[in-house]
Formats: C-alpha cells, sequence, structure tokens
C-alpha cells in the first residue's frame, strides 16, 4: 500500500465546482467558483490505493454543531483515523454536512489536496450554461459552465516532449491549413491528453486551430 498515491491529480470529471460568491457588474453577472473532489471518487480512490478492506470511514456529531467525519486506514495492522468536520448545508442539510465532511476528511489523507493550489477561478457565465445558481442577496439566477483545469491539476497523461511534439505537429498543420492533418491528430489522443496539448498552444493559434476544425465538420 503506497498511500502517497492518494494524493494523485483526478481527471476533471472526478472535479465539481460550486459558487462561492456571485454578483453584478452593471449588467454583466460574474460567479467565483470552488473545485472539489466527488465522495465517490474519494471512495474509489481509498479502494484503489487502500483495498475496500482497509479503509472505513465513520460520522458524528461535533460539538459546536453540524458534523464530524473519521476516514480510517489500516496500516500495519493498525486503524489510523484523520478527522474534519463541516457545518450542515442549507439543501438536504444533514446529507449535505455528511458529503463536506467525508471530503475535508479525505484532505487530511491527502485526497484532492492539491485543489487548494487553484488560482481564483471564475465560472463562464452565459444563458446556455449546464449549472443554474441562485444569488439570495440580489435575488436573481443565473447560468454558468466550470472553468477548465489548469494543465497541472490534470493527471499526467502524457509527458511534456509528448505535447510539445503534438503541439508542434498541430501548428505545422495550422500554418499548412491542413485542417485534415489537424483533425488526425486531435483524434489520436483522448480527452485529458486533448487539455494538456492545448496548453501547449497560444490562444490566437487555439482559435484558428478550432475553426479549420470546424470548417470540415
Amino acid at each position: 500500500m503506497n498511500l502517497t498515491e492518494l494524493s494523485n491529480n483526478f481527471p476533471a470529471s472526478d472535479v465539481e465546482w460550486r459558487v462561492q460568491s456571485s454578483g453584478k457588474k452593471g449588467e454583466k453577472v460574474w460567479a467565483m467558483v470552488l473545485a472539489y473532489i466527488t465522495n465517490r471518487a474519494i471512495m474509489e480512490r481509498l479502494d484503489m490505493v487502500c483495498g475496500a478492506e482497509n479503509w472505513k470511514n465513520e460520522f458524528k456529531e461535533s460539538p459546536a454543531g453540524g458534523v464530524l467525519c473519521g476516514i480510517s486506514i489500516k496500516c500495519n495492522d493498525e486503524w489510523v483515523t484523520k478527522w474534519d468536520g463541516a457545518e450542515n448545508t442549507a439543501v438536504e442539510a444533514v446529507k449535505g454536512g455528511l458529503s463536506s465532511a467525508m471530503k475535508r476528511a479525505g484532505v487530511q489523507w491527502g485526497i484532492g489536496r492539491y485543489l487548494y493550489g487553484l488560482d481564483v477561478a471564475w465560472a463562464n457565465v452565459n444563458p446556455n450554461g449546464k449549472e443554474s445558481s441562485h444569488n439570495k442577496k440580489n435575488n436573481f439566477w443565473f447560468k454558468w459552465d466550470a472553468p477548465d483545469l489548469p494543465i497541472w491539476a490534470l493527471p499526467e497523461v502524457m509527458s511534456k516532449s509528448q505535447a510539445k511534439d503534438y503541439a508542434s505537429k498541430i501548428f505545422r498543420c495550422f500554418e499548412d491549413k491542413d485542417a485534415e492533418g489537424i483533425s488526425q491528430l486531435v483524434d489520436e489522443l483522448n480527452v485529458d491528453e486533448k487539455k494538456v496539448v492545448w496548453g501547449q498552444l497560444p490562444n490566437d493559434i487555439k482559435a484558428g486551430v478550432h475553426k479549420l476544425l470546424g470548417s470540415i465538420k
């Protein structure tokens, strides 16, 4: 059992976002969002690294209200427990408190702790967003999409040299206006690899590549 693997980065699909604060600047809505790992992903990581039989969780009421969660891992035939807690939430209070407490206990073991290193993240507020939130203070609803995670916060699906090599090939195809060549290179990559490769391209080249790809669809 290598407990350092608990702190490995998660795929973007295992990361969810919630609105921390929102408001309006003139007529434009803004929203600051926080990233966190889902409880399902935390349990799967513990199963994978520790084995399903070598970890457990327990909950108890916090002295100050809310709930405490302890995640225990069997290390050298002894159970080691790390605790953290959370207040009950406004929606589904008890269930929300249990969920939040487990996420925080997971961080005590290093699970998802790297997300604390993210810079301030801004949601992409737009009328067609997948998520919907309510600003209670000013009583308005808005829709938004989550921001992309930076490359360093994604699993290392390919080396930097591989990513640079792919980006160079895409750049050459862009210069030659070879949309078919770009399409073939992109098709060879999985979702996370695409993000790593796009991170090696300047924004103006990204826009041009997307435009070229759109011309053959």
